[in-house]
């Protein structure tokens, strides 16, 4: 039997289109299945949806997927019964770096990275194998839950390429997600993800890097790309690396990445090499202006070298590249730093960063310390060593929930439902909800209009000039994406 699966992809929080269904149908594939994807799931009008499902799904459809990562709950969950209803019979299987906090419906339910578990998820469910390792959690309907990164770790493969068909209709300016390496070399007590503190260098080969390279731009002319690295200058063979790919390829690519500018401040040599190999679309997570609090979170550069670090960082690339978009992630809620000194870190931004983009989080702290379903950070689980107390007053966990409310419409794949109400001498987490909240509305984020962040603006690159792309915000663009999404159904529907 030829065994067919249909994969569903959809990022529900952007229009880019991401990569691990792809990378999960390649693996497939090699295995002997038949695999289609269909991408941007929830944009399609939902007749033609089941009009193309219709067509596909045979008597060999035995398994539907879900790149689950950037999948609301609340959709997710019902559409899967609608699948039940339609196309009975069938198992479903989920997979992605989202925490899985709900019933929707599988039956496995693979959390972070699923190379090194697909095959024996396959051969239990059809084959009669013994299950693999996982748990089933009350509240997730009797799935079997495996935490990947525990107990089938797909860490230092030798390449993360991912191919794409025709089928797959990529279109030409699109930013497609590539991987040059996993894990992260720092372990921030604040972080919740998996692969903390690697020592070892996990980076793909050169070779491979510039055949996908050189495959998506040959066949579909793409050249943007999100690096998905944790930290892309954790380690400056792998910066060389791409560099020299870069400098070897008979176009020009754009690369978005996580970029650590402490790091870059401590070896300016980064800069250069960040420069030569086109990665001009940076996040950076800052947190705090705040040295205190920078220390106790293990950002220990002084603050002043952090903002200059990042003046000279925009200037070098505007004069070597004449492209640059500069995001920031900063924290509200960080030990030692009051609501007062969120308040100075937002004017220096407004006075100086206001070409550039940023945004504001409360820090969240889960208490489930169940490292079977969650990658869990110091700050959970030594909160108390760290100044934190909980809140136990109903009244005020209730205010405080009705303003910093995480449903099952929300895609949450940092922060859990197990979030601690916590007070502080410095700070509450009503004071950090209240402080964030402000920015999140059209009318006062940063006062002014939001310029697009670094992991948007390369989708635009092709289509404006260098200086008109940098003046670029989310209003400019927030109907482009349905061109994109409208071509893809109509020639999915075509093939």
């Amino acid at each position: 039997m030829n065994r067919h699966c249909i994969l569903f992809n959809d990022n529900q929080l952007n229009s880019r289109r991401a990569s691990g269904a792809y990378r999960v149908a390649n693996l497939l594939k090699r295995l002997g299945w038949t695999v289609d994807v269909i991408d941007w799931t929830k944009s399609w009008p939902e007749h033609k949806l089941y009009e193309y499902l219709d067509n596909i799904v045979n008597d060999n459809t035995v398994m539907f997927g879900f790149s689950y990562t950037w999948m609301k709950p609340e959709w997710t969950q019902n559409f899967i019964v609608n699948l039940k209803q339609r196309y009975p019979g069938r198992k479903f299987i989920a997979g992605g770096q989202q925490f899985y906090q709900y019933d929707i419906g599988c039956d496995a339910m693979l959390y972070g990275y699923s190379e090194m578990v697909i095959e024996h998820v396959l051969e239990w469910f059809f084959d009669n194998a013994p299950a693999p390792k996982g748990t089933r959690p009350l509240g997730l309907g009797g799935g079997l839950l495996i935490d990947c990164n525990s107990t089938y770790p797909a860490m230092g493969l030798e390449e993360y390429s991912v191919q794409y068909t025709p089928k797959d209709y990529v279109q030409s300016n699109e930013q497609l997600t590539i991987e040059i390496s996993r894990g992260c070399k720092f372990a921030c007590k604040y972080c919740n993800y998996a692969f903390l503190g690697i020592k070892e260098d996990t980076s793909t080969c050169e070779q491979s890097l510039r055949n996908e390279l050189m495959e998506n731009y040959n066949k579909w002319g793409v050249i943007n790309y999100v690096i998905a690295d944790d930290t892309l200058n954790d380690r400056e063979t792998k910066l060389e690396m791409l560099a020299r790919v870069v400098e070897s390829l008979p176009f020009e690519p754009n690369f978005s990445a996580f970029v650590r500018i402490d790091l870059v401040i401590s070896k300016p040599q980064q800069m250069e090499m960040l420069s030569r190999a086109r990665v001009w679309a940076h996040f950076y997570g800052v947190e705090t202006f705040h040295p205190a609090a920078g220390k106790a979170v293990g950002k220990g550069m002084h603050p002043d070298r952090i903002k200059q670090g990042l003046m000279d960082m925009r200037k070098h690339m505007i004069d070597t590249l004449g492209l640059y978009r500069g995001t920031l992630g900063m924290i509200a809620g960080l030990p030692h730093e009051t609501p007062d000194s969120w308040q100075k870190s937002e004017d220096w931004l407004l006075a100086n960063w206001n070409d550039q983009c940023w945004f504001w989080w409360p820090l969240e702290i889960s208490t489930n310390t169940n490292t079977n379903t969650l990658t869990t950070s110091v700050f959970s689980r030594e909160w108390e060593k760290h100044g934190y107390r909980e809140i136990k007053n109903n009244d005020r966990i209730n205010n405080i929930e009705n303003k910093f409310r995480k449903t099952k419409t929300n895609v949450q794949h940092k922060f859990d439902n197990n979030s601690l109400m916590w007070a502080a001498d410095w700070a509450d987490i009503n004071d950090a909800v209240e402080f964030c909240s402000q920015f999140q509305t059209p009318t006062n984020f940063h006062k002014t209009e939001k310029r697009l962040s670094n992991f948007i603006i390369l989708g635009y690159n092709q289509e404006y000039s260098d200086n008109k792309v940098l003046e670029l915000n989310e209003y400019d663009i927030r109907n482009d994406s349905k061109d994109l999404i409208h071509n893809y159904i109509i020639n999915k529907l075509s093939l």
